[in-house]
């Protein structure tokens, strides 16, 4: 995995993209995506290895922080790098391209989720979708990324803005269809605690993702 990690660590520091959205919760995704996978049956290898490069790669190629054709054709020279097909590269970037929250929600007006149909991979983009919105319950990466843009607010400004972001978005997730999978679905039960519990104390609480025993 050094190799995946070295070329997002590179990313970041050509595009800005900062800690919030940076290795750590790259990282931080994939851990989660492996926690799904461990629930699935008649996952393939090359299904298994979509899911976690395209769940770490996935803010490397994001509008609010990328020119997407241009951060879309480095993840390709990449992946070529690590001898991916071409058509498995198209199909990474058609997943990390079409996982943010915010772009499809307002795709929906009328409130109706259509997730787009990635053909063979569909599964692959589900997983890979469910654990980057598992990583959204991590309140210190919604105030670091508030910081990021604004770090001219105070701390009590950037902590009601997490407040409020957590009551009308993360803890919605499950009720309004975006968390559907079983056990993404117990564990963001399980992050909502803790998310609940950083948001009354001010805590940055952020564990390191484990991520050693991932086989490439």
């Amino acid at each position: 995995m050094d190799s995946l990690f070295n070329f997002i660590e590179q990313q970041c520091a050509k595009y800005n993209i900062d800690e919030s959205h940076g290795v750590k919760h790259a990282k931080g995704t994939m851990m989660r995506a492996n926690e799904i996978l461990f629930s699935l049956t008649g996952i393939s290898e090359e299904e298994r290895k979509m899911i976690l490069y395209a769940s770490a790669l996935h803010d490397t190629c994001d509008s609010k922080y990328t020119p997407v054709n241009e951060a879309a054709n480095e993840i390709g020279f990449f992946l070529r790098s690590q001898h991916w097909l071409p058509q498995d590269i198209n199909a990474l970037i058609n997943i990390v391209t079409s996982m943010s929250y915010s772009k499809l929600k307002k795709s929906f007006p009328s409130g109706q989720i259509e997730f787009p149909n990635h053909g063979k991979w569909q599964r692959a983009y589900h997983v890979a979708r469910h654990a980057d919105l598992l990583e959204g319950y991590i309140v210190a990466r919604c105030v670091m990324y508030n910081q990021h843009l604004f770090p001219e607010k105070t701390d009590d400004e950037h902590w009601q803005r997490a407040s409020e972001l957590f009551s009308e978005r993360v803890f919605t997730y499950i009720s309004d269809g975006w968390i559907f999978l079983p056990t993404a679905i117990n564990i963001a039960t399980s992050l909502e605690q803790e998310a609940l519990k950083c948001l009354k104390e001010r805590s940055m609480n952020w564990p390191e993702p484990v991520i050693n025993e991932i086989k490439n």
